[in-house]
């Protein structure tokens, strides 16, 4: 079965349907009314345990379209940072449901006392701590696999997108999902690890521009999910940067 021939698409688009599908994951359970379905458990939270499968299916298509599943060991790789997506999830939802059911059903942490889901508690160390990292590592490193593996298609790929209109959907695509992620990070109290991550693989990705001189030798041979993530990790590092020095610190933002 060869896997990197599925998913020939365009890589603008689709970079763009990966980043539409993000947001529809990141935004629409927090959109969804707070109607309970049971005790601790409301609607939101059931759309967020069927949506962490979309989000897979994306992350499975981009990868093919660019040729990520083409060796045995790439696969084993892209399989266990989408196996830890999915746990990491799992545990914050899980977490947030005992919560609210401990709660009464309203899910606030805060009103959980004792060692259950008082800051440092079993809850809050299972939401907050294990569920957000282990689910934020998986980005991390399946950005960091885009950026190392991920191969220019042959139909120049290499080369940036010449129509404005792809340049433009790219450019917000980029920014999107930059700030998304950083919003992502505030929220799930995991900023000391993405904020010195994303720098780090912001210059690895973008390092071939970085160090190259402006000889004619053609365009530099790395592939658009490479610049898409590098990129959008530049503008995750720098939306984390200021929000910092705006609110003094890493407040989440359905806190404020």
């Amino acid at each position: 079965m060869r896997l990197s021939g599925m998913a020939e698409t365009d890589p603008v688009r689709a970079i763009s349907t990966f980043v539409v599908g993000y947001a529809l994951v990141d935004l629409l359970p927090m959109l969804l009314p707070e109607t309970p379905v049971l005790v601790g458990l409301r609607v939101g939270d059931l759309a967020d345990v069927l949506l962490v499968f979309l989000l897979v299916a994306l992350y499975v298509r981009l990868g093919l379209q660019a040729q990520l599943w083409r060796s045995w060991g790439l696969r084993v790789l892209n399989a266990l940072a989408l196996v830890m997506m999915v746990q990491g999830h799992s545990i914050h939802l899980a977490a947030n449901a005992i919560a609210g059911y401990s709660a009464g059903g309203d899910g606030d942490l805060a009103e959980v006392g004792g060692h259950t889901g008082a800051p440092g508690g079993l809850i809050y160390f299972l939401d907050e701590h294990w569920g957000h990292i282990e689910l934020h590592l998986a980005f991390l490193i399946m950005a960091a696999l885009f950026i190392a593996r991920a191969r220019p298609l042959q139909r120049g790929d290499a080369s940036p997108p010449s129509p404005l209109t792809e340049k433009l959907g790219l450019l917000v695509a980029t920014l999107a999902y930059g700030v998304l992620l950083a919003g992502d990070a505030v929220e799930g109290q995991t900023v000391p690890l993405m904020f010195p991550a994303a720098i780090v693989l912001c210059v690895w990705g973008l390092w071939p521009y970085l160090r190259r001189d402006l000889r004619p030798a053609g365009a530099v041979p790395i592939s658009l999910q490479r610049r898409f993530f590098a990129a959008s990790l530049g503008v995750t590092a720098a939306s984390l940067l200021v929000y910092g020095l705006v609110m003094d610190g890493y407040p989440e933002l359905t806190a404020l």
